[in-house]
């Protein structure tokens, strides 16, 4: 079975169509059915998280304040998944975000 990395998103919202943007990635590299890898990290995408978003998943305002800027964490994360194939619980979701996010970053 070929390795997949399997990806999940925190937004300010729901659609970056909208405005919203990520504030946390994380990742998990799997290779033969066992995590052999992992990538997590805040962002920064300069974007006020509304306060419902802040109790709803933990990631306040505070916190991303003095995270890396969102392109320099898309690089990263770019690097991490390399040309393994990405799998997402709400890949709908995950892939505006992720377009949106590796986009703004080149």
């Amino acid at each position: 079975m070929d390795p997949v990395v399997v990806i999940d998103f925190e937004t300010t919202g729901l659609s970056p169509d909208d405005g919203y943007r990520a504030t946390e990635i994380a990742a998990v590299l799997i290779r033969d059915g066992c995590i052999v890898d992992q990538y997590q990290s805040l962002m920064n995408a300069g974007r006020r998280i509304p306060s419902f978003v802040e109790h709803l998943t933990g990631i306040s305002n505070a916190m991303v304040r003095e995270a890396p800027p969102a392109s320099q964490v898309m690089a990263e994360i770019a690097d991490f998944v390399g040309d393994d194939h990405l799998v997402a619980h709400n890949a709908s979701f995950d892939r505006k975000f992720w377009s949106t996010s590796v986009t703004a970053q080149l």
